[in-house]
C-alpha cells in the first residue's frame, strides 16, 4: 500500500509539474504572437521565426514577403541568405579536416595557400579573428577594375583573392594581438578547406555537413541575380522606396553585390527546420565530437593572455550556464540570427530580408519572453 502511495504522489507531482509547464509555454506562445502581431500593425514584418525548448519547437511564425516581382509571400519552407551565420559551417568543415588528420589549427596559412602573402598567420588566427587582415570588401572598391563598364560583376573567392593577393595590403595589426571581426579570414578559410580537401566548398559543405544531417534546403548559392528554377523557395532582399523623405509602399530589391559569391563568410542558404535541425546536431554532437566542440566553443586568447568572446564561427556568452553560442548575419537587405543553449538545448532563429534591421527588436522580444517563469 505505502508503494502505490508513493507512486501516486509521484505521478500527481509529475502531472503538476508537466501542467505548470505547458501552461508556461502556452503563455509564452501567445506571447511571441501578439508581439508578431504588434508589430506588424506598425507596419513591421518579422520574416521567418522558429523557438524551441528543451530540444522541442515551440512557435514557428512566417511573416513577410519573399519575392516582390512577382509579389510573394514568405513560407516556413522559404530559404535565406544567412549572410554571416554561415562562418560557423566555415568553422565545422575546417574541424573536420582537422579531425581526418589533414590540417592543423597552428598551421601557417601560407604551407596550404602557397600565395598567401604573409608567413605568421595561422588557421586559428583566422577562426578567432584575430589575423590582422585587411578588409577585402574595401580592397576591391578601391582595386577591382570592371573590364565592361555596363556589365553587372558577381565575385567569388578566387576573383577577390587574386585583387588580394596583388596588392599586399598591410595587415592592421601583428597577428594574436588583437581581435578584430574579419570576412577576409573566412573567405581564406574556404579557400583552405578548397586546396585541402580538392573539393569546391560548396560540394564538401555538401556532402560532410547538409547531406549526413538531412539538411535539404540547406546550399552554399551560387548567386544569380534572377528567379532561379533549381531555388524555388529561395528568398530575395528588398526595401521601401524613400519618396521626398518618407518610405513610400513601393518596394525594390536590394539582394544584389558585386561579392555576392563569395564563400566562406556568408553565401549560404537555409531554412528554419535546416538550421533547428543543424542546432540540435549541435548540442547532440551529431557533427563533431565534444571535444571538438568544447575548443570551437572556447574564447580565443590574444598573445598578451586576453580572452576574446568568439569561438570557431560562434560568438560565445560570457562564462555563464547554460552554455551558449549565437551569431548574426547581415548583408544587403538580410539580417539573421541563431541563438543556441547547449546545455538546455534551446533557442531560436530569426531569418528576414527586408532591409529595416528589426532583427533587433525581435531578438530582444524573444529573449525577454523566454526569460519568463511560472508565477507561485
Amino acid at each position: 500500500m505505502k508503494k502505490i502511495l508513493l507512486t501516486f504522489i509521484a505521478l500527481l507531482s509529475f502531472t503538476f509539474s508537466f501542467s505548470q509547464t505547458f501552461e508556461l509555454t502556452n503563455s509564452k506562445v501567445k506571447q511571441y504572437a501578439k508581439f508578431i502581431s504588434d508589430m506588424k500593425s506598425k507596419g513591421f514584418t518579422t520574416g521567418n521565426i522558429l523557438v524551441y525548448e528543451n530540444g522541442e519547437i515551440v512557435f514557428q511564425s512566417s511573416d513577410g514577403l519573399s519575392s516582390i516581382d512577382p509579389i510573394d509571400s514568405l513560407t516556413l519552407n522559404s530559404q535565406f541568405r544567412l549572410a554571416s551565420v554561415s562562418k560557423q559551417f566555415t568553422g565545422v568543415a575546417i574541424m573536420k579536416l582537422k579531425q581526418a588528420g589533414n590540417l592543423d589549427y597552428d598551421q601557417k596559412v601560407n604551407t596550404i595557400l602557397t600565395d598567401f602573402p604573409h608567413d605568421n598567420i595561422t588557421i586559428k588566427h583566422l577562426l578567432h579573428h584575430t589575423s590582422g587582415l585587411a578588409d577585402y570588401i574595401e580592397i576591391i572598391k578601391e582595386n577591382f577594375v570592371p573590364q565592361k563598364s555596363t556589365k553587372r560583376y558577381i565575385l567569388g573567392n578566387n576573383e577577390i583573392l587574386d585583387i588580394f593577393y596583388d596588392t599586399n595590403p598591410k595587415l592592421n595589426f601583428q597577428p594574436g594581438e588583437e581581435w578584430e571581426y574579419s570576412n577576409t579570414g573566412y573567405i581564406v578559410l574556404a579557400s583552405i578547406v578548397e586546396k585541402v580537401s580538392k573539393e569546391h566548398f560548396r560540394d564538401f559543405l555538401k556532402e560532410n555537413i547538409f547531406e549526413p544531417l538531412g539538411m535539404s534546403n540547406t546550399t552554399l548559392y551560387n548567386y544569380q541575380e534572377g528567379n532561379d528554377p533549381n531555388m524555388p523557395n529561395r528568398v530575395f532582399g528588398y526595401q521601401k522606396e524613400l519618396n521626398q523623405w518618407v518610405f513610400n509602399k513601393d518596394y525594390k530589391l536590394n539582394d544584389y553585390h558585386i561579392v555576392n559569391d563569395v564563400r566562406g563568410d556568408g553565401g549560404i542558404y537555409s531554412t528554419l527546420n535546416d538550421l533547428y535541425e543543424w542546432n540540435m546536431a549541435l548540442v547532440n554532437y551529431k557533427v563533431l565530437p565534444k571535444e571538438y566542440l568544447d575548443e570551437a566553443w572556447s574564447w580565443g586568447t590574444l598573445n598578451n593572455g586576453e580572452k576574446t568572446t568568439y569561438g570557431f564561427g560562434w560568438f560565445i556568452e560570457d562564462e555563464t550556464i547554460p552554455k551558449t553560442v549565437f551569431h548574426s548575419g547581415g548583408w544587403v537587405g538580410f539580417a539573421t540570427y541563431l541563438f543556441n543553449e547547449i546545455e538546455t538545448k534551446s533557442g531560436y532563429i530569426v531569418l528576414t530580408n527586408n532591409s529595416t534591421r528589426v532583427v533587433s527588436d525581435i531578438i530582444d522580444a524573444i529573449d525577454s519572453i523566454r526569460v519568463d517563469v511560472p508565477k507561485e
